[in-house]
Order: structure tokens, then C-alpha cells, then sequence
């Protein structure tokens, strides 16, 4: 048996994609799975629940299951994933469609109009900021999202934009809103709960995406073949594996930091058929 006895401690991109790894794992081992209770679960239907392990439980972390034979693990055994199994082990296990395992309930469903092209904007403020946002290193500037709101006008009709976002002040939520009123686009601001927004963004024909999992998620649950665009910008950091703090970690934090910069290199290299970019800017 697969399991996730302790919740991560990130927010709610970072546990679909923790859910989504267990559930991978489960699948490919043909084994069940067990998951503790966690935030945003109301969202979703038939999701696993919490069984009792059956025998002593190895614990299994990130670099483990990015080097690990799976067909080497014991189905009759109890393995758990550490919290820290995230985006980072995406690429290794994501070999079925994420929707079959993630699929929002009547409660969070919602289906934008087919007369339309629904393009969502995800604008990450707060916890980017200051401190603790890692230096301003996932910024996305005002820049990349006109850039991006133009890439659409060039190439879609009929468009509405639905722009979600934690900071309703931060300059670049501001200065999209002033771009989008200029171009006399129609468009609305997400809502106040987070678990909309993200259907929102799930269920859009285009994503504007950010640094955040909360936009990764979004963009392998819902609709099917979303484009989604990325900033260049925020990639080539990641190519360059420029500092997390500005910065020397010591290794085996610097190890794991490098462990989520590969993500997005490995989406730059073309993702894989659940997670791929339609476009860089």
C-alpha cells in the first residue's frame, strides 16, 4: 500500500500535486492507497481515505522515488511518501491522465461558456513578496502578462479573461486590469475563495500561468489540452538555477531547491502529455 500519513504543510497546488504522486504511485503498482484528511479535499470526488498500515511503514522521500524501480517496491508492503514528494516528482511517476484521480465535485464543477474563449490569469502576490518570497525570485512582472494577453488577442476570438489573484494591489494584478480595460476586452476578477478561482482556472480554454502549483494544478485538472502559457523569464531562472535566497543553501537543502527547478526545466524540454506549455514569453 501507497500512503500519505502527513499532509504536506504546503498549500493547496502543493497537495494535488502530493495527492496526485500517491495516487501515480498506486496506480502503477496496481496496490491501494491511503491518504490522511486534508484542505481542499471537499472539492473533489472519490478520493481515497486513511486505511491502517498493515505492517511496519517505510517512509519514502523525493530523491528516493526519482531513482527508485517501482516494479522493485513489495504491492504487499506499506510505503509512504514524504511531504516533500511535490512538483518534483512529477515527470517520474505522472503516467496516467491526473483527472481520473482528480475530478471537482458538483459543489466546485463549473462549466464557462462554449461561445467563448476563456482565457484565466493566475497573479501570485503575497507569498512571493518580501523575506520569505524567496527574494522576488517568482515575480511575475506586469510585462509578461500583457505580453501574454496580446499572444492571445493574436490568436483566439471572442475572448474573456478571468484574472485570479491573492493580492488585488500588487502592481501587476493592477497593471493587467489596466491592460485588459485598454484593449476593451471583457473580463472578470476571480472570487474571494480560492477553491472557485482555482475551478475557474481548471476549466479555461487558456492559461496564463504563474510560478505557483496552484496554476500547475490547475493546468492537468479540468479541461483537457488548456494552452498554457509560462513567463521565459521565470524559466531561465530556473535553467540558470539562480540562488532561491540570493544565496549559498547548505547542499542538501540546495539539492532539494535544485529538485523543483528541474520541473521546470524538464516543462521546458517539451513536459510530458498531462503538463506541457503552449507557449514561453
Amino acid at each position: 500500500m501507497i500512503r500519505i500519513d502527513e499532509m504536506t504543510k504546503g498549500r493547496f497546488g502543493n497537495r494535488l500535486l502530493y495527492y496526485n504522486n500517491l495516487m501515480q504511485l498506486s496506480h502503477s503498482m496496481d496496490t491501494d492507497a491511503s491518504c490522511v484528511e486534508w484542505e481542499g479535499s471537499v472539492c473533489f470526488d472519490v478520493l481515497v481515505g486513511y486505511k491502517e498500515a498493515n505492517d511496519k511503514v517505510k517512509s519514502l522521500d523525493w530523491s528516493e522515488i526519482n531513482n527508485l524501480n517501482i516494479d522493485s517496491l513489495d504491492k504487499g508492503k506499506d510505503y509512504s511518501i514524504s511531504p516533500y514528494c511535490l512538483h518534483n516528482n512529477f515527470y517520474r511517476l505522472c503516467k496516467t491522465n491526473p483527472r481520473k484521480f482528480l475530478k471537482l465535485n458538483d459543489s466546485y464543477s463549473l462549466s464557462l461558456s462554449d461561445n467563448e474563449t476563456s482565457v484565466g490569469i493566475h497573479i501570485r502576490g503575497t507569498d512571493i513578496l518580501g523575506a520569505d518570497g524567496n527574494q522576488g525570485r517568482e515575480i511575475h512582472t506586469s510585462e509578461y502578462y500583457k505580453k501574454a494577453i496580446d499572444e492571445v488577442e493574436k490568436n483566439f476570438d471572442n475572448i474573456k479573461y478571468y484574472v485570479c489573484t491573492d493580492d488585488v494591489y500588487f502592481v501587476s494584478f493592477v497593471d493587467t486590469i489596466l491592460h485588459i480595460n485598454s484593449i476593451g476586452a471583457s473580463y472578470n476578477v476571480g472570487s474571494k475563495n480560492h477553491f472557485m478561482d482555482f475551478s475557474i482556472l481548471s476549466e479555461c480554454d487558456v492559461l496564463i500561468a504563474s510560478s505557483s502549483t496552484f496554476a500547475v494544478a490547475a493546468g492537468f485538472v479540468g479541461k483537457e489540452n488548456k494552452k498554457i502559457i509560462h513567463s521565459m523569464d521565470w524559466i531561465q531562472k530556473n535553467l540558470d538555477h539562480t540562488l532561491w535566497h540570493g544565496y549559498e543553501d547548505p547542499k542538501n537543502i540546495r539539492n532539494w531547491q535544485l529538485s523543483y527547478d528541474n520541473f521546470w526545466v524538464e516543462l521546458y524540454e517539451g513536459g510530458n502529455e498531462f503538463y506541457h506549455a503552449w507557449k514561453f514569453i
